[in-house]
């Protein structure tokens, strides 16, 4: 049995992309008047205040709010065409400082088409609304001509100069109604492609700017990726320094003098070999402390909602985990997801001060999202010097994002995003 749709007559496909485009062109001219008035006004006003600094975070707030508008035009442009437009914007590289961010903006170039866009969009949609308007006012009112004709008063209007004179009259204005309305179709396309194009140009990055834009995207998840790995290397070699190979040290040296005076006197030997014992029982735990950076043989057997339920059952503080994500997830995906959990966990156990945490992991249309919360005093940060420093990074050469915010009501929320698979 055939279950594909019937397809609609051609005269029923033109009429509703007729409706569509003389939709979009009569709403085009408010609406690029708005943005023109706001695109002026806010470039003009930040390029004037910018050698007093006001104007940089004005032409940020200028910028962006272009952007939105921009999208909103995406949208209508679907209208005449389905086709999607789509704009590439880059991002400042992970463990960019705040104020790099803030200029970052100024140097992504699909921002500036956007403001072009919202300029040069008055000129075009002032001649399209205006032709629109007059056409379809000549079609609708030709064809109803023989309708509202003979109510018009004589005076000022036709001479009255017999029936036969209003029949002509009313036949060509028909007529005239007639031709507007069946060329209105083509009319209409045609003003309505001229915006698609002008969009397709400016608010639309060509392929090979997107595919460069994709090369940077890499290229930066790459080199976050390396310096996570540098930086998780050498936190590891500095630890081993400093605990680990010291205890060991002290321990080979305890083991000697009990083996000396194991014969001599074996109550100084068995006191040597339990600080022997206690010294190895610290260094296994600072080994232990050392491997978190390493995902668990847990994770990769039994998978990541065990792993987290472990890693929740060794925290000192109260944890409640929830997880709904469907498995599998891929392998780098989860590892670090399970990263983000147990680094955020052990900022929770050393410096949040909390009672009790939560831990939330659910995914939705391919995207991962993991959520640590806990009810300590907060001010948490991924800058240098605080415990999540480094896991941006981390995340960003697996392709996810980091956001790290204060609870309401106090407390810290750990929130990360990634790509499932």
């Amino acid at each position: 049995m055939d279950n594909e749709t019937p397809q609609r007559p051609w005269i029923v496909q033109r009429a509703v992309q007729t409706g569509k485009d003389v939709a979009y062109l009569l709403t085009a001219f408010p609406i690029a008047t708005a943005s023109f008035v706001v695109a002026v006004t806010l470039a003009t006003t930040s390029a004037s205040l910018v050698i007093i600094w006001v104007g940089v975070p004005l032409g940020v707030a200028t910028l962006w709010t272009m952007r939105g508008f921009a999208a909103f035009e995406r949208v209508r442009l679907r209208l005449v065409r389905p086709e999607r437009i789509e704009g590439v914007y880059t991002v400042a590289p992970a463990g960019s400082s705040g104020m790099r961010r803030l200029l970052h903006v100024f140097a992504v170039p699909q921002l500036w088409k956007d403001l072009v866009h919202a300029v040069v969009a008055l000129p075009l949609a002032t001649f399209t609304w205006s032709v629109t308007v007059s056409w379809v006012a000549m079609a609708l009112g030709g064809v109803s001509a023989w309708i509202w004709e003979p109510f018009l008063p004589p005076e000022g209007v036709h001479p009255t100069e017999g029936f036969l004179y209003w029949i002509n009259t009313t036949v060509a204005h028909v007529a005239l109604g007639v031709i507007a309305l069946a060329t209105l179709p083509w009319v209409a396309r045609g003003l309505a492609l001229a915006h698609w194009w002008l969009g397709r140009g400016l608010l639309g990055t060509s392929d090979e700017a997107r595919l460069r834009a994709e090369v940077e995207r890499l290229e930066s998840q790459r080199g976050a990726a390396a310096s996570a790995e540098s930086t998780s290397l050498r936190r590891i070699e500095r630890d081993l320094h400093d605990g680990p190979q010291q205890r060991l040290v002290r321990l080979q040296m305890d083991a000697a003098a009990a083996e000396r005076a194991l014969d001599a006197d074996p109550e100084r030997a068995r006191e040597l070999l339990a600080a022997v014992r206690e010294q190895s029982q610290e260094t296994l735990a600072e080994i232990r402390a050392l491997t978190r950076g390493f995902a668990p043989p847990l994770l990769a057997e039994r998978g990541l909602a065990a792993a987290v339920r472990s890693l929740a059952e060794r925290c000192p503080v109260p944890v409640t985990v929830s997880v709904t994500a469907a498995a599998p997830l891929g392998v780098a995906t989860e590892t670090a997801a399970y990263f983000v959990v147990s680094e955020a966990l052990a900022n929770v156990a050393k410096h949040a001060g909390a009672r009790a945490a939560a831990v939330d992991i659910s995914d939705s249309l391919g995207t991962l999202r993991v959520t640590v919360q806990d009810d300590g005093r907060g001010g948490a940060s991924v800058a240098k010097g605080h415990g999540l420093a480094g896991l941006e990074d981390r995340l960003a050469g697996a392709g996810g994002t980091l956001t790290v915010t204060d609870a309401d009501g106090g407390g810290t929320v750990v929130t990360a995003t990634l790509p499932v698979g």
